[in-house]
This record gives C-alpha cells, structure tokens and sequence, in this order.
C-alpha cells in the first residue's frame, strides 16, 4: 500500500469539483476567511462568522431570505470560514461578534475563547467509519495497526476516538493521519489508507469513487460521540450586548418554527440561496437525516433538563481524552442556557 503521507503531499486541489466543494467547513484547517454579505440595512449590526455546513448555517440563510433577522431589527453582517479553527481565532480577536460552529463548539469556549448561547442542531450520525475491501476490518477492534485518515480535532474525530475506546484499542496503535476531508476522500479511495473516519454526505464521495467500500460504523451507535453546532458570541460582546443576544434567539426562534413547518421547502430555499455552487440538494436532504433538529418545545425542554450541556460536555471530555482541551471545565461555565429558556418561553407564550 503506499504511503498515505507521500499521497497527501502530491494531492492539488483535492477531488473533482463536486467533492472538493461539499461542505468541507464541517470542522478541518482553515486559511482564510471568505466573503462578507451584509443583511438588512439600518438594523442593528452584527458580524457574524460561520461555517458552511448545512448543520450550522441553516438557520442563517433561512432568516436572510425570509427577513426574520430583518424583521427583528437586526443586520447581520456575514463572512464564511473554511473551518473552526480561524472562525475561533476571528472572534477571540474581536473581529467577529457571533460565530456559528460544528464541532469545536465544545472545544475553545471550554478554553475561555466564547461563551455559547444557542444551539443550532445536534449531529448525532454524521460521523462514519469506512473500510477499504481487502482491508479485513470489520469493526473498530480490527483498526489496530492499520492506517486511518480522518480531519483531527472534527466530529469525525471525536466519533473515531468514541469507537476506538469502546474496542478497547489504543489510539497509539492505529496509525491516525491527518488530512482535510476531501484530501483524506481522494487518499482513501486512492488506496493509501485502510479505512476512513468521515462526515456525511463524503460517505456519498466514497460510494461513488469506491463501490466495495463497506461502511462499518456510525456515530449513532455511540451517544457520547454526538455534537452540538452552537451560536458563541465574543465574551466582551457578550457581556455589553445581553439584549442584541435576545433578540437573535427570538430572530432564531420564528426561523426554527418555519423550517419545521415545511422542513422540504425550507431546505430547497436554503440551497437554492447558500449551496446551489457547493453542494447538490440531495447531499443536503441526505445530511440532515443525521441531525436532529427540534421543535421550540423541544428544544425548551433540552435546555431546561441539561441535554444541551450534556452535549457539550461530552465533546468537550473527547477533546480533554485527545489533548485539545487542556482541563475540564463544567459546561454550564461557558454555554449560558438562562437566555435561550427565557426567550424560548415567550416565544411559546
């Protein structure tokens, strides 16, 4: 087999356009930010930074063509990021006001660098475990001493350490290598790598490029491998802004409703305003099946009996298990829920 690492370095521009633009902003490496796109004029400015994954920012572009930001007398000032990593930095830095983030929602707020307010979806199947044919792996056990790719510090990450903790296998025994999604896809099915830790729909990517492939697990199986894709506002922004972060939640609130009314059209909108260029409306009707999405009601009683800080919390204890998280701290020290419960209960008034 050769080397996955000598594949990785003579990789371009990754897969073909379908693969290398399918929302590789779940959570990897990030260069640069991209473009700014301002909403309503005259409201109250609010710069926010997000990644380009249907689990993160469907509520953003709903709210942008339905005016429900507008209506609340907000102006969101937008910028995409390829992943977490700047998004975090951007807005420790005070360059952004609000950040809408995958799975390092539970890693640098824990770290002080954000205070959640919201959840916006809760992944709980996105993540997957393929292997390759010929590789003989069967189950997470058979992952000792072969080679992985996977994106580190991602909610396939978090899902693979899940896994390879419940075999019983050392992390030091498997050979982990680290890759951007769509790098680690072309490397996969390139036959470099035994087998695959992935999010949805790059599953669809492999199917295609590698019809034996077998898929062997799912994050489904393990409920400490779920993750929760949050709104996180900058800690001093925070701090002077309490009533511009009710109004969000009550902005968010009416969008929520809307796409759990109709969850197909709301869809077929965001795609047609947000991913038309990215991802086909397919890929997007096939990931969220991996996500859960709530109710006003339900999401008030996630909040008010801990699921959203259970969430959190253990995502952020996969992260202290992988070293990106120095020490523990208690969720409920950087995810303020009071906000969400108070506004949630108007709302529902």
């Amino acid at each position: 087999m050769r080397s996955i690492r000598s594949h990785l370095r003579v990789l371009t521009t990754g897969l073909a356009a379908g693969l290398a633009l399918t929302l590789v902003s779940a959570c990897g490496a990030l260069d640069e930010g991209g473009e700014t796109d301002s909403g309503a004029e005259g409201g109250t400015p609010v710069k926010v930074g997000y990644l380009h994954t249907i689990a993160v920012d469907d509520k953003l572009w709903l709210g942008q063509v339905d005016g429900h930001w507008a209506d609340h007398g907000l102006d969101l000032e937008v910028t995409e990021f390829a992943t977490g990593i700047e998004l975090s930095q951007a807005l420790a830095g005070g360059s952004l006001d609000v950040a809408i983030m995958g799975g390092v929602t539970s890693n640098f707020p824990a770290q002080g660098q954000g205070q959640i307010f919201m959840l916006n979806s809760i992944e709980n199947a996105t993540a997957r475990l393929w292997a390759a044919p010929g590789s003989g792996i069967k189950n997470a056990a058979d992952l000792e001493g072969k080679t992985v790719v996977t994106t580190e510090g991602t909610t396939a990450d978090i899902f693979l350490h899940r896994a390879l903790t419940e075999a019983g296998v050392d992390r030091e025994d498997v050979d982990v290598v680290n890759a951007k999604m769509p790098d680690a896809v072309q490397a996969f099915v390139g036959g470099s790598a035994d087998a695959i830790a992935l999010w949805v729909p790059f599953d669809l990517r492999v199917q295609e490029a590698m019809p034996d492939a077998v898929e062997i697990d799912d994050a489904g199986n393990y409920p400490d491998a779920a993750v929760g894709d949050g709104w996180i506002a900058n800690n001093d922004w925070y701090a002077d802004n309490e009533d511009t972060v009710r109004t969000i939640i009550d902005a968010w609130l009416d969008v929520n409703d809307d796409f759990r009314e109709d969850p197909e059209g709301s869809l077929e909108t965001v795609h047609a305003e947000a991913y038309e260029d990215a991802a086909t409306l397919e890929d997007l009707q096939y990931q969220v099946q991996s996500q859960t999405d709530y109710t006003a009601e339900e999401w008030l009683a996630a909040y008010e009996d801990g699921t959203v800080l259970d969430v959190v919390g253990t995502a952020e204890q996969a992260y202290v298990e992988l070293g990106g998280v120095p020490e523990y701290v208690e969720p409920s020290e950087f995810f303020d829920t009071s906000l969400f419960i108070e506004q949630a209960k108007a709302h529902l008034e």
